[in-house]
């Protein structure tokens, strides 16, 4: 039973259907990539080294990067939650009408 619940969560309901789906999608994938002449060695390189220049950019420790995480918490801030504020007040005038 517990083997049903594992497969049905990786498979969804139709092993079939899901096996066929990422046939069709690697297809489509490899050929995309070997249309631009990327292979997947290359694409994972470059996934991880654009991470690794990421943290690299926020800060060479752990203090500077948390410090520039908080001050783009905090911009962001300034524009999401007056926005999310205002969107709410104005849902909830049109649900009491």
């Amino acid at each position: 039973m517990a083997d049903d619940d594992i497969k049905s969560r990786i498979t969804g309901k139709s092993t079939r259907r899901t096996v066929l789906r990422l046939v069709v999608f690697s297809i489509v994938v490899g050929a995309a990539f070997s249309f631009v002449g990327l292979s997947p060695q290359e694409f994972w390189r470059g996934i991880f080294h654009t991470a690794k220049s990421l943290v690299l950019s926020l800060g060479e420790n752990v203090s500077e990067v948390l410090g520039t995480l908080g001050a783009y918490l905090f911009i962001g801030a300034a524009i999401v939650v007056p926005i999310w504020l205002i969107a709410r007040l104005l849902s909830s005038r049109k649900q009491r009408r």
